[in-house]
Order: C-alpha cells, then sequence, then structure tokens
C-alpha cells in the first residue's frame, strides 16, 4: 500500500501510530518515514504554520461533522476497496409455504348385483335416499339376469379426516385406482359400472376423455388432468379405466344414484346408455 495512502487511512481510523506485532514471513523490514510537509508560502503566519503541523482530522472531528462510520467508508471508496450500495427500506417478505387444495372426500359404495357386474356408485353419507332400492329396480329392468343387491361394501378416501389435509389429488388417485384394481381382481371379466363422474374422474384414463368446443365441431382430447373437467361430460360414456392391465379394461359412467333421485329425468338416458354400450 502506498504510504500516503496507509496514513491517511490510519488517520481516519483514529490511530495514531501502528505497529505490527509479528512480521509476516518474507516481508521487508518496517522503516520510519518522514510524510512531506506542505508548502507554505514565506509571508504566512505563524498561525498557518501551526495548522500545517496538525495531524490529521480523526474520525471523532471531522470538517464536515460527519460520522466515524461515514468517514471510513468515503476513505475505502477512494481507495476502490468499497462500492456504495442500495439501502433495501422495505422488509423483506417471508417465504409462505403453498396452501394446499381442498379436496372431497370420495365415498363409494361396491356392489356384485351379479357374478358379471359391478357397481360402484359415488355417495354423500347422511343424504338419507333410497339408493338400494332405485339401484334394484335399476338391474330388475336392465340387467338380463338374475340380480341380488346386499348391503354391499362401503370405502372413503382418505380414511379418515384426520389424514385427509396431507392428501393430494395424486394420492387419492393412487389410493382408489388400487382399490378398485383388487376388486376386480376376483372377477376379471365383469362389466363395471361408475354411478357418479366426480368419482369416475381419479379412476377413467384421462386422456381418453373428450370435450366439445362451443366454436367447433371437433373434439379435442382433455389435458392430462381432470380436475377442469366437468362430471356431467363423462355421464353415459364407457371409459378405459387406469386399472392393473389384468382388470377389466374399462367401465360405463353414469350419473350417481343420489343424482338420479334428485333428478328423475336422468333416468330416461339410462336405458339407452345400457344397451348402447353394453
Amino acid at each position: 500500500m502506498n504510504e500516503l495512502q496507509r496514513q491517511r487511512y490510519l488517520s481516519a481510523l483514529g490511530i495514531d501510530t501502528f505497529v505490527p506485532r509479528l512480521v509476516l514471513p518474507c516481508a521487508p523490514p518496517s522503516v520510519p518515514c518522514e510524510l512531506p510537509q506542505a508548502a507554505v508560502p514565506a509571508a504566512a503566519g505563524p498561525a498557518v504554520m501551526e495548522a500545517v503541523r496538525q495531524p490529521a482530522p480523526t474520525a471523532t472531528a471531522t470538517a464536515s461533522g460527519a460520522s466515524g462510520a461515514d468517514t471510513v467508508g468515503q476513505v475505502l471508496r477512494d481507495m476502490g476497496v468499497a462500492k456504495p450500495t442500495a439501502v433495501r427500506k422495505e422488509p423483506l417478505k417471508a417465504a409462505v409455504p403453498k396452501q394446499r387444495e381442498v379436496l372431497e372426500t370420495i365415498h363409494l359404495h361396491l356392489w356384485r348385483p351379479a357374478d358379471d357386474l359391478i357397481v360402484v356408485d359415488h355417495y354423500h353419507p347422511g343424504d338419507a335416499l333410497p339408493t338400494h332400492t332405485l339401484l334394484s329396480n335399476m338391474l330388475r329392468l336392465l340387467w338380463p339376469n338374475d340380480v341380488r343387491i346386499d348391503a354391499g361394501e362401503a370405502i372413503r378416501c382418505p380414511i379418515s379426516d384426520k389424514v385427509a389435509s396431507l392428501y393430494t389429488r395424486e394420492d387419492m388417485q393412487v389410493e382408489l385406482q388400487a382399490w378398485l384394481s383388487e376388486e376386480l381382481q376376483k372377477t376379471p371379466k365383469a362389466q363395471v359400472w361408475l354411478l357418479g363422474g366426480e368419482a369416475a374422474k381419479y379412476l377413467v384414463r384421462p386422456s381418453t376423455v373428450n370435450t366439445k368446443q362451443p366454436s367447433d365441431d371437433k373434439s379435442r382430447a382433455a389435458s392430462p388432468e381432470l380436475t377442469g373437467v366437468e362430471p356431467e361430460q363423462l355421464h353415459f360414456k364407457r371409459l378405459p379405466l387406469t386399472v392393473e392391465p389384468s382388470a377389466a379394461a374399462d367401465a360405463l359412467v353414469l350419473p350417481s344414484l343420489t343424482d338420479m333421485l334428485n333428478a328423475p329425468e336422468l333416468k330416461n338416458k339410462i336405458w339407452r346408455a345400457v344397451h348402447s354400450n353394453g
């Protein structure tokens, strides 16, 4: 470092004398250096000569009244060591976790009314509707063989409210598909009716679902996710299932028994859908 810069740096820090306590390896020995005095005109009086002999102002008493930190910063900037940086005035934004999607709990009823038929219905517990009676009457009219309607098997996903907040849409899809695949392994050649488009969205293959555009007569394949597809768009269609290859290949998607009880006009389309997709 230049001797003048070093002295100015020490003076700005308020250090009158600096002697290193340790000598660095291969460092030349320190040699006292006389600082040059500024030339003063001969006509200058004793007061001017005394001012010249005074040491440089320290960080505690500067000509502009600036603080010691400002003076040191100015010295470092003059030396090219430090650059002024903008001061951040707004508070830092804390990382807020993303809000998890609130998913509806899926309640399903499974019946085996015949050896070659499996019926899965999406229902809401607590409705107290005669869904068993409606299903029994439908099968007596639509199914050629004898049917038997028992209590069936109920399943819910997620399995409890305690773990519902931990489930994602993919978790529910994997769990429901694994459950249905295991049930279909028992009768792999049976036909499947999925009653309820909301539950069917977790079980059918997305790439096979087509939706009509208002401004176009042609249909296009839906996106890989069926979250934006309305349940009514899946009704009265036979769609492939996303289950193990050894299980049933497809299912007939119909409105749920609850929807048919609340909207009886839906029953008019059941006969044609079953026989045209049989």
